[in-house]
């Protein structure tokens, strides 16, 4: 939730959403993230051409617990019916490396998926004396972000819709 924003005389709210607000004479933003105040804001004379990527990535969480499953299940499965078949020793110790490599993959995978970033769309604005303002939204290739950086080049541009 983003503090209350006081507008200064002849200002006017032209794009708001939860990370950034423009108007027609500011950029305001870092909401909660600036060290000095609760956002930072600066006027539009002072910002460059905002960036827009794309980050994270999609996680594999699905291949992840499969390869973990089926590699115990081999696992498993070998350390059963190694009594009952009594195969030769190389057999039996390919089936156990094969099972342990993809339980290893798989656990891999899922620790991996649970610490990596999401997918992402970022949007940096540049600032004159070296700072920035950034918006981040979930997902890649954001509708949001798009209005945002589309709002943002038609008040520097002078046009409104």
């Amino acid at each position: 939730m983003q503090p209350r924003v006081e507008l200064i005389e002849d200002e006017e709210i032209v794009f708001e959403d939860e990370q950034t607000i423009i108007t027609n004479r500011r950029l305001i933003g870092n909401f909660g993230m600036s060290k000095d105040e609760e956002f930072n804001a600066y006027d539009l004379a002072e910002v460059g051409t905002p960036n827009k990527f794309n980050g994270g990535q999609y996680g594999k969480r699905t291949i992840a617990l499969r390869l973990l499953i089926g590699g115990a299940a081999v696992v498993i499965a070998g350390a059963i019916l190694q009594p009952i078949l009594q195969p030769d020793d190389r057999i039996e110790a390919l089936v156990f490396v094969l099972g342990a490599v993809g339980s290893m993959v798989g656990l891999y995978m899922l620790l991996n998926d649970l610490f990596r970033p999401k997918p992402n769309t970022t949007v940096i604005f540049p600032i004159f004396d070296g700072k920035d303002i950034i918006s981040s939204y979930p997902d890649w290739d954001n509708p949001e972000a798009e209005e945002l950086v589309r709002n943002f080049a038609r008040i520097k541009r002078g046009t409104r819709r």
